[in-house]
């Protein structure tokens, strides 16, 4: 469903909400709904750079479901390492960029910055009487992909005609968003009808239901058939 239809959609009952109001209750609505639901999944890439830990996480994504290195999953850390190496963190000793691959590597997250470490070869990281065999990134220029949830395609005043109500999300729930709008909108002041915004709440409610149950049976990801004998 177009924006443009959205917001015809939205003033049959509320005829006076500006494009503006919408726009911004349909993105607090397809926001809102993502977050409760998990059901946008979708990829971010980027490549690595040697010596740096640390990767900024996109503002989009809500929350990280694997993470593949050179195209091969790589475990979650539990914990962080006791000693950042990152050779990019500003310090009066700042320790050097790794200079070999053990190719065992794993994810941490750090606030909205996801953390690659790998275990050292042979070279142990040692400050202030503490060691740790965990070592930022060596290479450069491999490809660094995420699995996630995430918010999908924004409303603005420029893409209401080419973007739509949860773009990309799979199944039908652009009527949901729309409950949720109409809802808010017999909130205001100027407008308020408590039996209006039960009625509506109720059925956004029930859409929100619905998709935590087909986001939960329709996990996407990878994988490989794997021959076995019997």
């Amino acid at each position: 469903m177009e924006g443009i239809k959205a917001l015809e959609l939205i003033r049959q009952h509320h005829p006076s909400m500006s494009t503006g109001e919408c726009i911004l209750l349909l993105n607090e609505g397809m926001k809102e709904f993502c977050r409760k639901t998990n059901i946008y999944k979708t990829s971010y890439t980027q490549n690595s750079i040697a010596g740096q830990r640390y990767y900024t996480l996109d503002d989009n994504i809500l929350d990280i479901q694997t993470v593949h290195f050179n195209d091969v999953s790589i475990p979650r850390l539990i914990g962080m390492p006791q000693i950042d190496d990152d050779e990019f963190v500003s310090g009066t000793n700042p320790l050097p960029a790794p200079a070999s691959s053990s190719n065992e590597r794993y994810w941490y997250l750090n606030t909205r910055r996801l953390g690659i470490v790998e275990k050292s070869t042979g070279r142990v990281v040692s400050r202030d009487g503490k060691s740790s065999q965990y070592t930022s990134c060596s290479v450069t220029d491999v490809e660094i992909r995420l699995l996630v949830t995430a918010y999908p395609t924004l409303f603005t005043q420029d893409n209401l005609a080419d973007n739509t109500v949860l773009a990309l999300v799979p199944g039908s729930f652009e009527r949901t968003i729309i409950d949720y709008v109409i809802a808010n909108g017999y909130m205001l002041p100027a407008n308020f009808q408590p039996p209006a915004v039960q009625l509506f709440q109720s059925k956004y409610d029930a859409g929100v239901k619905e998709a935590k149950k087909f986001s939960n049976k329709s996990a996407s990801g990878t994988g490989r058939i794997v021959p076995c004998e019997f």
